[in-house]
């Protein structure tokens, strides 16, 4: 009798062994979907600086000092605050030049002192007036204009739900076609997302004595990777 039971309970084991051996895995669907979100920017954000040469160190410092107190100073009257201004390089160097004279040498002529501030503007309104009046103050180094959005992380998300909305979208014109319908969602991967990049090369604004500024749209995008289920007849309106 115990012969007889061990034996049954064995077969039983290799039979349920042997049914999930062959049981198919569940077959899927995988797409990717894209979402794209527009806005209108509502700040900036510029590299501004100031560039002295002078024989002597402390002179080309001193000058580039007092440029970018008056800087400092019309930033204040656009009332740009302190954290809407980021220190993003400073550097002194020597420039060297062969002497008058012919000699096969170099010589220290000059020193040459670089100061450069990023500045956020969250006014667009007085963008250009603003550009213009930190020319006239002494700056000669604008570079990077940028537009952005305070709110850039929502519009991201925005974004993702969309590019998710899309793959799912995309996924049931698939199943439909082929006779069934989504099922679950095995697997969701984020893709990519892109932001605005900076729209202004180095001395554009120097070249414009009005500094016309054209905002325009920002685009922000995000690309999704989903897997789904698919189950296959289920699907009611299908031909």
């Amino acid at each position: 009798m115990r012969l007889w039971t061990l034996g049954l309970l064995l077969a039983t084991t290799l039979s349920c062994h042997a049914e999930e051996a062959i049981t198919p895995s569940p077959a899927v669907i995988s797409v990717s979907g894209e979402g794209t979100v527009t806005a209108a920017p509502d700040m900036a954000t510029v590299s501004v600086g100031v560039t002295t040469q002078a024989r002597d160190a402390a002179e080309a410092m001193a000058a580039n000092n007092r440029a970018m107190a008056a800087m400092f100073s019309v930033l204040g009257d656009f009332g740009i605050a302190e954290p809407d201004r980021q220190s993003s390089s400073f550097n002194v160097y020597p420039r060297y030049d062969r002497p008058a004279d012919g000699r096969n040498t170099t010589e220290i002529t000059s020193y040459v002192v670089t100061n450069q501030l990023t500045v956020r503007q969250r006014d667009l309104g007085r963008l250009g007036e603003l550009l213009s009046a930190v020319v006239a103050s002494g700056s000669n180094q604008l570079s990077s204009l940028s537009f952005g959005n305070i709110d850039e992380a929502g519009l991201v998300d925005e974004a993702r739900a969309r590019a998710v909305a899309n793959a799912r979208h995309k996924a049931s014109l698939y199943a439909a076609a082929a006779g069934g319908q989504l099922g679950r969602v095995v697997s969701i991967s984020e893709g990519s997302t892109s932001r605005p990049a900076p729209m202004m090369r180095a001395g554009v604004a120097m070249q414009m004595e009005a500094v016309p500024i054209a905002a325009g749209e920002n685009e922000y995008r995000a690309v999704v990777n989903m897997v789904f289920e698919f189950e296959e007849g289920a699907c009611s309106n299908c031909k």
